[in-house]
């Protein structure tokens, strides 16, 4: 009950899994929030593996009851909530012209939604316990055009306002609220699509270079910077975001 609480969404795999294990590495108890059972039970034992406690909670974050209930868990099993990576996401490839109705409504709810019903049922705890950190996940794609991301790309942008609108909120509860913006990160979602091209090989090269490092970032290397922004190392640090691009973001 001593340690302090973190919890992630798509805490399953990629970025999420990746932050949940720098976490646990650095004292932190888990929260792991995920819709996929069998990888979120495996995530659960490798955080468990490195002497700290983990729960697992089957919750889509475009479902408010979900979400209450993963709360609820987390405060029986813990009793507070220190950290919130707002981590999962959706992406939905398509114009303005080609990305259907539902498409949109569904990668909207589960993108900027989410982040609402989890900081809604989770900051409470929060507050009743004098301040906490908050970690939404942005990206490139919402400051750099690429083709057919309408909907992924809009959603994005937003949430880099979404994240000055609530730190600036919950200042006054010693709450700060930060953002990342990662780039190509060689997450297993990406590798997919980079598999699922016609030319994986360049595709991979296109991608590395947009870092003046000539490569993809790793999930390691966006947690670091997420566990820099909820560590007192960031105490002045709210309403930022920060790129973990590779240069992506000034070329």
């Amino acid at each position: 009950m001593d340690s302090k609480v973190m919890i992630v969404s798509g805490g399953a795999s990629g970025l999420g899994l990746a932050a949940a294990e720098k976490f646990a590495e650095n004292g932190y108890n888990i929260v792991i929030v995920d819709i996929d059972q069998e990888k979120g039970k495996t995530a659960v034992g490798k955080i468990e593996a490195l002497g700290k406690e983990a729960i697992f909670c089957y919750c889509d974050i475009s479902n408010k009851e979900q979400v209450q209930d993963a709360a609820k868990r987390t405060k029986e099993k813990f009793g507070r909530a220190d950290v919130l990576i707002n981590n999962a996401g959706l992406e939905v490839r398509g114009s303005i012209l080609q990305c259907t109705e539902d498409d949109w409504v569904k990668l909207y709810n589960i993108n900027l939604k989410g982040i609402y019903y989890m900081s809604n049922a989770f900051v409470p705890m929060m507050v009743a316990q004098g301040g906490g950190a908050i970690v939404n996940t942005g990206s490139i794609l919402g400051y750099r055009a690429v083709g057919e991301r309408a909907a992924y790309s809009s959603s994005k942008g937003a949430i880099d306002t979404l994240t000055r609108s609530m730190a600036l909120d919950l200042a006054e509860n010693n709450i700060r609220v930060n953002c990342v913006a990662p780039g190509a990160i060689d997450t297993p979602l990406l590798r997919g699509s980079i598999n699922d091209s016609p030319d994986p090989e360049e595709t991979e090269k296109v991608l590395g270079a947009k870092s003046v490092f000539h490569r993809l970032g790793t999930s390691r290397e966006v947690a670091n910077v997420m566990y820099f922004l909820a560590s007192d190392e960031a105490s002045f640090v709210t309403g930022a975001t920060y790129f973990v691009d590779g240069g992506w973001s000034m070329l």
